[in-house]
């Protein structure tokens, strides 16, 4: 049951006696560990607490354990080295901005970085939703978007010089989407209108101002992102406080959940991810499926995928699937098991459904891996591609509609919000 697809895992059955994966974050976690060390398995959440639901029958606090310190927070974990890294890559070709070999060095590790934060998205329970996800979005603040939102910031902090706060600006002018068009764009132009006053003396510059400009902005902007990845880590999983130990210790006096079928529900939610921003805007929109921004197949559809341009839209659909599934499994990214929403479903006599979403998901990755050489852009372009791509759809959807239904519903656990009502 615990095949992962593209690993080299060689049994598709579970250890349930076992946890291979045993805290492998404690250096970095310290001893918050040992502030849930008294859980035990059914009737209660170690706080005195009664549980209900599926959690009074399992260990819930125990696999809440294993999914933070396994999953999780090595995520995030590996997205701010990432983004340190995409920092000084930046960096590095600002200072030598003629220089192609360093220019392409900042795209790979751009690409690398947002590969890792794909994952993180798939993730978003505490930090990354509190605050009207503030944290997310000055990160990532897809699908929000405006290259020439960016293109004024170029300007604006150009102007401000030394005074100039990245921190201080929207997360439509900077993040992740912002540094995708900086890096990955093959024009030094403007994308706004003409009657937009801040750009109106931009295209007329030399080259090599403008190119200058604009990254001494990405330089800002990486710098932001890395350290909103730290606070990320810090806040989710290190700092005093964490959000971590509210989740494994639900029913304390520190955490925000009363019991642990609550705090496994806000891990829950953060699955619907791939119902709401995977099946429904990265994919039926530029399919035409959804929202009628496009007709299906036709050129028009290239600009309503994730990421027009950078054109890895398909590589970042296969990252989220990828963090779902280790999510589901409580499998850790080298495939090593560990307790997840698979061995709660079948401790409540729901292997079937177990099974059932273990092979969806499976069928999910053959199904993105079967578009071949082509990217999303290029294939809600052509009818062969469109094929394809709604395979992705539709094996997608197998999966959110097992989710909004059996997994919910064998579990107790509620829809988020933002899924409830959601007929597709």
């Amino acid at each position: 049951m615990t095949l992962i697809a593209g690993s080299s895992a060689s049994s598709t059955g579970k250890n349930r006696s076992s946890m291979a994966t045993a805290m492998t974050l404690t250096a970095v976690i310290g001893g918050s560990a040992l502030l849930s060390a008294c859980g035990g398995s059914g009737g209660g959440d170690g706080t005195g607490n009664q549980e209900t639901g599926a959690c009074s029958a399992f260990d819930c606090q125990a696999m809440l354990e294993n999914v933070a310190d396994n999953v999780v927070i090595p995520a995030m974990i590996d997205f701010e080295a990432r983004a340190n890294h995409l920092e000084s890559a930046v960096s590095a070709w600002r200072a030598d901005q003629n220089n192609d070999t360093l220019k392409q060095e900042a795209r790979q590790a751009w690409n690398d970085a947002m590969d890792a934060w794909q994952r993180v998205e798939v993730m978003q329970t505490g930090p990354l939703t509190d605050n009207s996800s503030l944290l997310r979005d000055s990160i990532y603040s897809w699908p929000s978007t405006s290259t020439c939102a960016v293109d004024q910031e170029v300007i604006e902090a150009e102007e401000q010089g030394d005074n100039y706060d990245i921190s201080a600006r929207t997360p439509l002018r900077k993040g992740l989407d912002a540094l995708e068009y900086i890096l990955h764009t093959d024009t030094l132009e403007h994308t706004c209108a003409s009657n937009v006053t801040k750009t109106s003396s931009w295209n007329g510059r030399t080259d090599s101002e403008r190119l200058s400009a604009r990254l001494a902005y990405a330089q800002a902007a990486g710098e932001d992102v890395h350290r909103q990845s730290l606070s990320v880590v810090e806040r989710w999983g290190t700092g005093t406080g964490n959000f971590r130990d509210e989740l494994v210790n639900a029913g304390s006096g520190g955490s925000r959940f009363n019991t642990s079928q609550e705090a496994v529900n806000a891990v829950s939610d953060a699955l619907f991810y791939v119902e709401k921003q995977v099946k429904d805007i990265k994919l039926a929109e530029p399919l035409a499926l959804k929202g009628d921004k496009c007709e299906q197949g036709t050129s028009a559809c290239a600009e309503f995928v994730e990421n027009p341009i950078s054109a890895r839209s398909k590589e970042h659909l296969r990252q989220n699937i990828l963090a779902f599934q280790r999510v589901f499994l409580g499998n850790s990214a080298d495939g090593s098991e560990g307790l997840g929403f698979d061995d709660l479903i079948d401790a409540v006599n729901g292997d079937n459904v177990s099974a059932a979403m273990e092979t969806d998901i499976n069928e999910v990755l053959i199904a993105i891996d079967n578009l071949g050489d082509r990217s999303l852009k290029e294939a809600v372009t052509d009818s062969n591609g469109v094929n394809l791509a709604k395979g992705v759809h539709e094996s997608t959807k197998k999966v959110t509609d097992r989710l909004k239904n059996d997994f919910l519903q064998v579990l107790g656990l509620s829809i988020p919000a933002a899924a409830a009502g959601d007929g597709d």
